[in-house]
């Protein structure tokens, strides 16, 4: 299985972003901090989707940047293993140092167990009419 990035695994819209800040559980795992919110609607091949709030706390443009790259890797090689379809913003803590970038892998797959878990406690949400 190729791993990509492809335009459907982005979040994009802004009322996509605020459902997740809205609903989403949120999760840390040093240096990342996550939101995630399950799509019951969307089924586990339609895949999750990525979003990133990177502010200028982090560092300059190159830093930022850095750690966008970091991340959308890390979600590009681990995505098939999320539970079910998730809206994921994640976001970095302030206090990191350009060297955590190297502990983003570890973080995310730290994130996709806690999802894991959390999904096999409770069961889906329904969806409302």
């Amino acid at each position: 299985m190729r791993a990509q990035f492809p335009m459907q695994a982005r979040l994009t819209r802004a009322k996509d972003f605020e459902a997740v800040y809205r609903a989403g559980e949120q999760i840390r795992v040093f240096p990342l901090r996550a939101r995630a919110l399950r799509r019951p609607q969307a089924s586990a091949a339609a895949g999750s989707r990525l979003g990133m709030a990177i502010g200028s706390r982090v560092g300059r443009a190159v830093l930022r940047n850095r750690w966008k790259r970091a991340i959308r890797e890390a979600f590009r090689l681990h995505r098939h293993r999320l539970p079910s379809a998730y809206d994921i913003v994640i976001g970095v803590e302030s206090d990191t140092s350009p060297a955590d970038t190297s502990r983003v892998e570890q973080a995310f797959l730290a994130i996709v167990d806690a999802l894991r878990e959390n999904t096999q406690s409770s069961p889906p949400p329904r969806p409302t009419d």
